[in-house]
């Protein structure tokens, strides 16, 4: 996608992790509609990661499948009504 990227992946050790344009937005769009629809803003990257785990593995469209259940998934869930009990 872009070249920070392609650095961190390298640092991350990943031979094969390109990041995709639409892979990217469903991506930002997935945390939008976490952040907003819970309300917790904290909810978003743990959200996003737990949908890249559900991914991980499968084909681009697999991906691209499981990130758009992933915005709807978000949406319906509705929101948090509570913090996530960590302390910071």
């Amino acid at each position: 996608m872009n070249e920070w990227f392609d650095r961190y992946l390298k640092g991350l050790g990943a031979t094969d992790g390109a990041l995709r344009r639409e892979e990217a937005k469903l991506v930002l769009d997935l945390a939008a509609e976490v952040a907003h629809v819970s309300g917790a803003r904290q909810y978003a990257p743990l959200a996003t990661y737990l949908a890249g785990r559900a991914a991980a593995g499968l084909s681009r469209e697999g991906r691209i499948k499981v990130l758009e259940t992933a915005v709807k998934a978000a949406t319906a869930a509705g929101p948090a009504g509570s913090d996530l009990g960590l302390d910071f």
